[in-house]
């Protein structure tokens, strides 16, 4: 094989929609990011959204705050530390994803994909149902929206054109044969 100064290789280039679709991921985790600093502001405003629903911890928390809550043997969740690691395995796994989907892999888009809706289902559950303070129901419409953009981008006709496997000639195809469904020159077969 030939790697000649003169022989360059040249990157696909990247549709806008999958530019667009990369950014609402990031955008996403800035958006993780924020509710993490929520947490951390509206902290005893979490801890009393998770004592009503739990029975005499209202009562506890309404009394004397966590500290009250504490003395009467409650011990509520640690918000914090699990928004931080879910900002930072967040971010790795985005990056990750957006390079191979900016190459042209599938599995960079599914990947993407998965992880944008469980965002949602997350934004959904913690938002809505549980019913936190108002802030952070303002927090999950703001991720709502970011995920429809992204999911959009993501599976826009110009993305699903970029992804392509090495069925179809996509990064990994070999040469034209493994498009065309031809055998290789690899060992032949008998049968008896």
């Amino acid at each position: 094989m030939d790697r000649s100064p003169e022989r360059t290789e040249t990157a696909l280039p990247v549709p806008r929609s999958v530019d667009l679709a990369i950014r609402a991921a990031w955008g996403l985790i800035g958006v993780l990011g924020l509710t993490v600093m929520l947490m951390a502001v509206f902290y005893d405003d979490l801890v009393g959204a998770w004592a009503s629903h739990h029975v005499g911890a209202r009562e506890a928390f309404d009394q004397g705050g966590r500290a009250e809550l504490e003395r009467a043997g409650f011990a509520p969740p640690s918000f914090l530390p699990v928004g931080v690691t879910m900002l930072v395995v967040g971010a790795m796994i985005v990056w990750v994803l957006a390079v191979f989907l900016r190459l042209g892999y599938r599995w960079g888009q599914l990947g993407l994909c998965a992880l944008v809706l469980g965002g949602a289902y997350a934004s959904i559950a913690l938002g809505f149902v549980l019913a936190p303070p108002p802030v952070f129901v303002v927090a999950a419409v703001l991720s709502l929206v970011v995920a429809g953009v992204a999911v959009l981008c993501l599976w826009h006709p110009d993305t699903r054109a970029h992804v392509r496997g090495p069925w179809v000639g996509g990064p990994g195809a070999d040469d034209e044969s493994a498009v065309a469904g031809k055998p290789t020159d690899g060992p032949a077969t008998h049968s008896a």
